[in-house]
């Protein structure tokens, strides 16, 4: 694990969801961030359209019993659906109005995504061929 310093709080970064084998369920990461770093909280960052789909995520009603949400809240997003049980906050950031998934998806089919990269990164992923760029 790394750690690093945002704004006077410490920050861990853990590694596990790429040592696990198979597929990795949010479940399991908190289980073992908490074995790892017992705390009495823990926030869970997630995007407004990923929480909107919580319900169908492996063992969602155990995981809503252990950490908080932290919900980003993608600029155009329609009211959220309250998942029963689930504690949540809403930060608005003024982000693009653009999913990652979307821009993915332009960037494999060779469209120009310039206006939502700086340069610097799609420079980068176009020299990686990431996403299908060329």
């Amino acid at each position: 694990m790394a750690k690093l310093a945002l704004e006077d709080e410490a920050v861990t970064i853990s590694d596990c969801e790429i040592r696990r084998a198979g597929p990795s369920y949010a479940i399991d990461t908190v289980k073992e961030i908490k074995e790892l770093i017992p705390a009495d909280q823990y926030t869970w960052v997630i995007g407004s359209d990923a929480f909107a789909g919580l319900t169908s995520w492996e063992r969602f009603e155990e995981l809503i019993g252990m950490v908080d949400f932290l919900v980003v809240v993608r600029p155009g997003a329609s009211d959220l659906p309250l998942t029963s049980g689930a504690r949540f906050e809403l930060l608005e950031i003024g982000a693009l109005d653009i999913s990652a998934t979307e821009l993915r998806s332009r960037l494999n089919r060779g469209e120009d995504v310039g206006a939502y990269l700086p340069a610097g990164v799609l420079s980068y992923i176009k020299e990686k061929h990431l996403y299908g760029a060329a």
